[in-house]
Protein backbone atom coordinates (compact mmCIF):
# COMPACT_ATOMS: atom_id res chain seq x y z
CA UNK A 1 0.00 0.00 0.00
CA UNK A 2 1.25 3.54 -0.71
CA UNK A 3 2.63 5.56 2.22
CA UNK A 4 0.05 7.44 4.24
CA UNK A 5 0.23 11.08 5.23
CA UNK A 6 1.21 11.63 8.83
CA UNK A 7 -1.76 12.51 11.08
CA UNK A 8 -2.10 16.05 12.34
CA UNK A 9 -3.02 15.72 16.00
CA UNK A 10 -4.23 19.33 16.19
CA UNK A 11 -6.80 19.02 13.41
CA UNK A 12 -10.00 17.09 12.92
CA UNK A 13 -9.17 13.90 11.01
CA UNK A 14 -11.99 12.75 8.77
CA UNK A 15 -9.94 10.82 6.27
CA UNK A 16 -6.51 9.51 5.47
CA UNK A 17 -4.96 11.08 2.40
CA UNK A 18 -2.87 8.49 0.59
CA UNK A 19 -0.29 9.27 -2.06
CA UNK A 20 -1.16 8.03 -5.53
CA UNK A 21 1.45 9.06 -8.06
CA UNK A 22 2.11 12.67 -7.05
CA UNK A 23 2.24 15.09 -4.13
CA UNK A 24 -1.01 17.00 -4.85
CA UNK A 25 0.05 20.28 -3.26
CA UNK A 26 3.43 20.23 -5.00
CA UNK A 27 1.74 19.72 -8.36
CA UNK A 28 -0.79 22.49 -7.73
CA UNK A 29 2.00 24.85 -6.69
CA UNK A 30 3.98 24.03 -9.83
CA UNK A 31 0.94 24.40 -12.09
CA UNK A 32 -0.58 27.53 -10.56
CA UNK A 33 2.45 29.30 -9.16
CA UNK A 34 3.20 31.69 -6.27
CA UNK A 35 -0.45 32.65 -5.73
CA UNK A 36 -1.28 29.07 -4.83
CA UNK A 37 1.77 28.78 -2.57
CA UNK A 38 0.73 31.92 -0.69
CA UNK A 39 -2.83 30.67 -0.35
CA UNK A 40 -1.57 27.39 1.14
CA UNK A 41 0.71 29.28 3.52
CA UNK A 42 -2.28 31.20 4.84
CA UNK A 43 -4.39 28.02 4.95
CA UNK A 44 -1.80 26.20 7.05
CA UNK A 45 -1.39 29.20 9.33
CA UNK A 46 -5.15 29.29 9.93
CA UNK A 47 -5.22 25.54 10.49
CA UNK A 48 -2.50 25.92 13.11
CA UNK A 49 -4.45 28.79 14.78
CA UNK A 50 -1.57 31.15 13.99
CA UNK A 51 -3.50 33.49 11.69
CA UNK A 52 -7.14 34.52 11.40
CA UNK A 53 -7.99 35.56 7.82
CA UNK A 54 -10.13 38.66 7.43
CA UNK A 55 -12.44 36.67 5.12
CA UNK A 56 -12.83 32.93 4.52
CA UNK A 57 -10.05 31.54 2.35
CA UNK A 58 -12.40 28.89 0.99
CA UNK A 59 -16.15 28.91 0.31
CA UNK A 60 -18.20 25.78 -0.32
CA UNK A 61 -21.46 26.06 -2.26
CA UNK A 62 -24.32 23.58 -2.09
CA UNK A 63 -26.23 24.90 -5.08
CA UNK A 64 -29.00 22.29 -4.93
CA UNK A 65 -30.34 19.73 -2.46
CA UNK A 66 -30.42 16.99 -5.07
CA UNK A 67 -28.58 13.80 -5.96
CA UNK A 68 -29.03 11.13 -8.62
CA UNK A 69 -28.15 8.32 -6.17
CA UNK A 70 -29.39 7.10 -2.79
CA UNK A 71 -26.21 5.78 -1.15
CA UNK A 72 -26.90 4.15 2.23
CA UNK A 73 -24.17 6.16 4.02
CA UNK A 74 -25.69 9.47 2.92
CA UNK A 75 -28.64 11.52 4.19
CA UNK A 76 -30.07 11.38 0.68
CA UNK A 77 -30.98 7.74 1.32
CA UNK A 78 -33.48 8.74 4.02
CA UNK A 79 -37.22 8.46 3.30
CA UNK A 80 -38.57 11.65 1.71
CA UNK A 81 -40.28 12.88 4.88
CA UNK A 82 -37.03 12.67 6.87
CA UNK A 83 -34.88 13.93 4.02
CA UNK A 84 -36.98 17.10 3.89
CA UNK A 85 -35.75 17.94 7.40
CA UNK A 86 -32.35 18.67 5.87
CA UNK A 87 -33.28 20.54 2.71
CA UNK A 88 -35.76 21.16 -0.10
CA UNK A 89 -35.46 20.28 -3.75
CA UNK A 90 -37.48 23.34 -4.82
CA UNK A 91 -34.84 25.77 -3.50
CA UNK A 92 -31.45 26.39 -5.09
CA UNK A 93 -28.65 28.92 -5.42
CA UNK A 94 -28.72 30.71 -8.75
CA UNK A 95 -25.37 30.63 -10.63
CA UNK A 96 -25.39 34.45 -10.73
CA UNK A 97 -25.66 34.50 -6.93
CA UNK A 98 -22.68 32.19 -6.62
CA UNK A 99 -20.58 34.36 -8.93
CA UNK A 100 -21.60 37.56 -7.14
CA UNK A 101 -20.41 36.05 -3.85
CA UNK A 102 -17.19 34.85 -5.44
CA UNK A 103 -16.50 38.31 -6.87
CA UNK A 104 -16.90 39.84 -3.41
CA UNK A 105 -14.86 37.03 -1.87
CA UNK A 106 -11.91 37.44 -4.24
CA UNK A 107 -11.80 41.14 -3.44
CA UNK A 108 -11.70 40.32 0.28
CA UNK A 109 -9.18 37.47 0.20
CA UNK A 110 -11.02 34.31 -0.82
CA UNK A 111 -8.74 32.03 -2.84
CA UNK A 112 -10.54 28.69 -3.13
CA UNK A 113 -13.96 27.33 -4.00
CA UNK A 114 -15.60 23.97 -3.52
CA UNK A 115 -18.98 22.63 -4.59
CA UNK A 116 -19.88 20.70 -1.45
CA UNK A 117 -22.68 19.87 0.91
CA UNK A 118 -25.52 17.48 0.20
CA UNK A 119 -25.78 17.30 -3.58
CA UNK A 120 -24.27 15.99 -6.79
CA UNK A 121 -22.53 18.92 -8.52
CA UNK A 122 -22.72 17.40 -12.01
CA UNK A 123 -26.49 17.91 -11.85
CA UNK A 124 -25.77 21.62 -12.44
CA UNK A 125 -25.26 22.15 -16.18
CA UNK A 126 -23.73 25.57 -15.48
CA UNK A 127 -20.87 24.07 -13.47
CA UNK A 128 -18.10 24.45 -16.10
CA UNK A 129 -19.08 28.07 -16.69
CA UNK A 130 -18.98 28.82 -12.96
CA UNK A 131 -15.58 27.14 -12.66
CA UNK A 132 -14.20 29.15 -15.60
CA UNK A 133 -15.56 32.46 -14.29
CA UNK A 134 -14.25 31.77 -10.78
CA UNK A 135 -10.76 31.01 -12.05
CA UNK A 136 -10.86 34.12 -14.23
CA UNK A 137 -11.72 36.21 -11.16
CA UNK A 138 -8.58 34.99 -9.40
CA UNK A 139 -9.41 31.84 -7.47
CA UNK A 140 -6.45 29.47 -7.43
CA UNK A 141 -8.17 26.26 -6.29
CA UNK A 142 -11.60 25.13 -7.53
CA UNK A 143 -12.81 21.62 -6.75
CA UNK A 144 -15.75 19.31 -6.14
CA UNK A 145 -16.75 15.81 -5.10
CA UNK A 146 -18.85 13.67 -7.43
CA UNK A 147 -20.13 10.12 -7.75
CA UNK A 148 -18.85 10.21 -11.33
CA UNK A 149 -21.94 8.77 -13.02
CA UNK A 150 -22.54 11.96 -15.05
CA UNK A 151 -18.88 12.58 -15.91
CA UNK A 152 -19.34 12.36 -19.67
CA UNK A 153 -16.63 13.15 -22.20
CA UNK A 154 -18.32 16.47 -23.04
CA UNK A 155 -18.57 17.52 -19.40
CA UNK A 156 -15.05 16.36 -18.65
CA UNK A 157 -13.59 18.36 -21.53
CA UNK A 158 -15.50 21.47 -20.42
CA UNK A 159 -14.25 21.13 -16.83
CA UNK A 160 -10.64 20.65 -17.88
CA UNK A 161 -10.75 23.68 -20.16
CA UNK A 162 -12.55 25.72 -17.48
CA UNK A 163 -9.58 25.36 -15.15
CA UNK A 164 -10.88 22.94 -12.52
CA UNK A 165 -7.99 22.15 -10.18
CA UNK A 166 -9.23 19.08 -8.26
CA UNK A 167 -11.80 16.43 -9.16
CA UNK A 168 -12.69 14.05 -6.33
CA UNK A 169 -14.65 10.94 -7.25
CA UNK A 170 -16.26 8.57 -4.76
CA UNK A 171 -15.83 4.96 -5.88
CA UNK A 172 -15.75 2.89 -2.66
CA UNK A 173 -15.25 -0.55 -4.19
CA UNK A 174 -13.11 -2.77 -6.38
CA UNK A 175 -15.93 -4.92 -7.77
CA UNK A 176 -19.27 -4.24 -9.40
CA UNK A 177 -21.16 -6.38 -6.89
CA UNK A 178 -19.94 -4.36 -3.92
CA UNK A 179 -20.11 -1.00 -5.68
CA UNK A 180 -23.72 -1.47 -6.71
CA UNK A 181 -24.63 -2.06 -3.06
CA UNK A 182 -22.64 0.96 -1.91
CA UNK A 183 -24.01 3.22 -4.65
CA UNK A 184 -27.60 2.20 -5.49
CA UNK A 185 -28.74 3.65 -8.79
CA UNK A 186 -25.26 3.91 -10.21
CA UNK A 187 -23.30 1.50 -12.41
CA UNK A 188 -19.76 0.36 -11.68
CA UNK A 189 -18.73 -0.17 -15.29
CA UNK A 190 -20.02 3.24 -16.36
CA UNK A 191 -18.28 5.10 -13.55
CA UNK A 192 -14.94 3.31 -13.93
CA UNK A 193 -15.07 3.94 -17.69
CA UNK A 194 -15.81 7.61 -17.02
CA UNK A 195 -12.74 7.82 -14.78
CA UNK A 196 -10.51 6.07 -17.30
CA UNK A 197 -11.80 8.26 -20.12
CA UNK A 198 -11.31 11.44 -18.11
CA UNK A 199 -7.71 10.53 -17.29
CA UNK A 200 -7.05 9.75 -20.95
CA UNK A 201 -8.67 13.02 -22.05
CA UNK A 202 -6.57 15.04 -19.63
CA UNK A 203 -3.46 13.39 -21.06
CA UNK A 204 -4.51 14.01 -24.66
CA UNK A 205 -5.13 17.67 -23.91
CA UNK A 206 -1.69 17.92 -22.32
CA UNK A 207 -3.06 19.21 -19.03
CA UNK A 208 -1.76 18.55 -15.53
CA UNK A 209 -5.03 19.62 -13.92
CA UNK A 210 -7.45 18.85 -12.50
CA UNK A 211 -5.82 16.42 -10.14
CA UNK A 212 -8.00 13.35 -9.74
CA UNK A 213 -8.66 11.83 -6.33
CA UNK A 214 -10.57 8.62 -5.71
CA UNK A 215 -12.35 8.18 -2.40
CA UNK A 216 -13.07 4.97 -0.53
CA UNK A 217 -15.51 5.13 2.38
CA UNK A 218 -14.78 2.10 4.53
CA UNK A 219 -17.74 0.11 5.84
CA UNK A 220 -18.28 -3.52 6.85
CA UNK A 221 -19.56 -4.11 3.33
CA UNK A 222 -16.46 -3.04 1.40
CA UNK A 223 -13.45 -3.05 3.73
CA UNK A 224 -12.07 -6.26 2.22
CA UNK A 225 -11.77 -4.47 -1.14
CA UNK A 226 -9.54 -1.61 -0.01
CA UNK A 227 -6.30 -3.30 -1.05
CA UNK A 228 -7.48 -4.34 -4.54
CA UNK A 229 -9.03 -0.88 -4.97
CA UNK A 230 -5.67 0.76 -4.31
CA UNK A 231 -3.83 -1.77 -6.45
CA UNK A 232 -6.09 -1.10 -9.43
CA UNK A 233 -5.79 2.67 -9.36
CA UNK A 234 -2.31 3.24 -7.93
CA UNK A 235 -0.15 5.06 -10.45
CA UNK A 236 -3.18 6.09 -12.49
CA UNK A 237 -5.05 8.60 -10.36
CA UNK A 238 -3.20 11.32 -8.49
CA UNK A 239 -4.19 10.53 -4.90
CA UNK A 240 -6.70 8.74 -2.69
CA UNK A 241 -8.84 9.49 0.34
CA UNK A 242 -9.61 6.53 2.60
CA UNK A 243 -12.53 7.73 4.65
CA UNK A 244 -14.05 6.45 7.85
CA UNK A 245 -17.80 5.90 7.86
CA UNK A 246 -19.63 7.71 10.64
CA UNK A 247 -23.37 7.48 11.17
CA UNK A 248 -25.22 10.73 10.74
CA UNK A 249 -27.44 11.96 13.58
CA UNK A 250 -30.81 11.47 11.91
CA UNK A 251 -33.16 10.68 14.80
CA UNK A 252 -34.00 14.20 15.95
CA UNK A 253 -32.67 16.67 13.35
CA UNK A 254 -31.47 19.31 13.47
CA UNK A 255 -30.55 18.76 17.14
CA UNK A 256 -28.94 15.93 19.04
CA UNK A 257 -30.21 13.89 21.98
CA UNK A 258 -28.86 15.01 25.33
CA UNK A 259 -26.96 12.67 27.61
CA UNK A 260 -25.00 12.77 30.85
CA UNK A 261 -21.83 14.78 31.45
CA UNK A 262 -19.43 13.88 28.64
CA UNK A 263 -15.81 12.92 29.17
CA UNK A 264 -13.35 15.42 27.74
CA UNK A 265 -12.26 14.89 24.15
CA UNK A 266 -8.84 15.89 22.86
CA UNK A 267 -8.12 17.90 19.75
CA UNK A 268 -9.14 21.18 18.19
CA UNK A 269 -11.00 22.11 15.00
CA UNK A 270 -9.87 24.88 12.69
CA UNK A 271 -12.65 24.60 10.11
CA UNK A 272 -14.37 27.90 11.11
CA UNK A 273 -11.02 29.69 10.90
CA UNK A 274 -10.69 28.98 7.17
CA UNK A 275 -13.98 28.34 5.40
CA UNK A 276 -17.76 28.63 5.24
CA UNK A 277 -20.45 26.51 3.58
CA UNK A 278 -23.36 28.20 1.82
CA UNK A 279 -26.34 25.89 1.46
CA UNK A 280 -28.96 25.79 -1.28
CA UNK A 281 -31.43 28.00 0.61
CA UNK A 282 -28.76 30.58 1.51
CA UNK A 283 -28.00 29.33 5.01
CA UNK A 284 -24.36 29.81 6.07
CA UNK A 285 -22.58 27.13 8.11
CA UNK A 286 -19.11 27.13 9.70
CA UNK A 287 -17.90 23.82 8.28
CA UNK A 288 -18.52 21.24 5.57
CA UNK A 289 -19.56 18.33 7.80
CA UNK A 290 -23.18 17.24 8.05
CA UNK A 291 -22.93 17.32 11.85
CA UNK A 292 -22.69 21.09 11.57
CA UNK A 293 -26.14 21.51 10.01
CA UNK A 294 -27.60 22.93 13.26
CA UNK A 295 -24.91 25.63 13.42
CA UNK A 296 -26.56 28.24 11.23
CA UNK A 297 -24.69 31.56 11.24
CA UNK A 298 -27.21 33.47 9.14
CA UNK A 299 -28.35 33.78 5.54
CA UNK A 300 -26.71 35.33 2.49
CA UNK A 301 -30.08 36.94 1.75
CA UNK A 302 -30.12 38.74 5.11
CA UNK A 303 -26.46 39.24 6.07
CA UNK A 304 -23.19 39.84 4.27
CA UNK A 305 -20.59 37.10 4.46
CA UNK A 306 -18.12 39.63 5.79
CA UNK A 307 -20.45 40.42 8.70
CA UNK A 308 -21.11 36.72 9.36
CA UNK A 309 -17.37 36.01 9.32
CA UNK A 310 -16.74 38.74 11.91
CA UNK A 311 -19.95 38.10 13.86
CA UNK A 312 -20.12 37.29 17.55
CA UNK A 313 -21.57 33.81 16.97
CA UNK A 314 -18.69 32.64 14.78
CA UNK A 315 -16.05 34.39 16.90
CA UNK A 316 -17.31 32.53 19.97
CA UNK A 317 -17.36 29.21 18.13
CA UNK A 318 -13.80 29.72 16.90
CA UNK A 319 -12.60 30.47 20.40
CA UNK A 320 -14.30 27.41 21.85
CA UNK A 321 -12.95 25.06 19.19
CA UNK A 322 -9.45 26.51 19.37
CA UNK A 323 -9.50 25.58 23.05
CA UNK A 324 -10.83 22.07 22.42
CA UNK A 325 -14.44 23.03 23.15
CA UNK A 326 -16.29 19.80 22.39
CA UNK A 327 -17.90 19.39 25.80
CA UNK A 328 -21.60 20.15 25.20
CA UNK A 329 -23.20 16.67 25.12
CA UNK A 330 -25.85 17.96 22.70
CA UNK A 331 -23.42 19.93 20.56
CA UNK A 332 -22.89 19.26 16.86
CA UNK A 333 -19.14 19.74 17.17
CA UNK A 334 -18.92 17.07 19.83
CA UNK A 335 -21.08 14.74 17.75
CA UNK A 336 -18.79 15.31 14.79
CA UNK A 337 -15.62 14.67 16.73
CA UNK A 338 -17.00 11.55 18.40
CA UNK A 339 -18.16 10.21 15.05
CA UNK A 340 -14.72 10.31 13.53
CA UNK A 341 -12.66 9.74 16.65
CA UNK A 342 -14.45 6.43 17.07
CA UNK A 343 -12.91 5.37 13.78
CA UNK A 344 -9.40 6.23 15.01
CA UNK A 345 -8.85 8.50 12.00
CA UNK A 346 -8.50 12.24 11.67
CA UNK A 347 -8.03 14.31 8.52
CA UNK A 348 -9.56 16.84 6.17
CA UNK A 349 -11.80 15.95 3.27
CA UNK A 350 -9.78 17.82 0.69
CA UNK A 351 -7.03 19.62 2.53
Amino acid sequence: MPPEAQPDTDSRRVSRLVAGRVDPLAVLTAEIGPAFAEYRRRWEAARAFQEQPAFPLHLDFEMKFQCNLRCPMCLMSLPPDKRRLYGRQDESLHPDTVLEIVAEGVARGQRALGFGGLWEPLLAPELPEIVAASRAMGLVDVMFNTNGLLLTAKTGRALIKAGLTRLMISLDAATAATYNQMRPGSDFETVTANIENFLALRQRLGRGLPLVRLSFCRTALNEDELEPFLERWQGRVDFFSIQAYGRYPVATPPGFARGGPPPPLPGRCAQPHKRLLIRHQGQVLPCCDVSGLPLSLGSIYEDSLADIWRGAKLVALRQALAEGGFQDPAGPCRACQQKFQSQGQWGMRHE
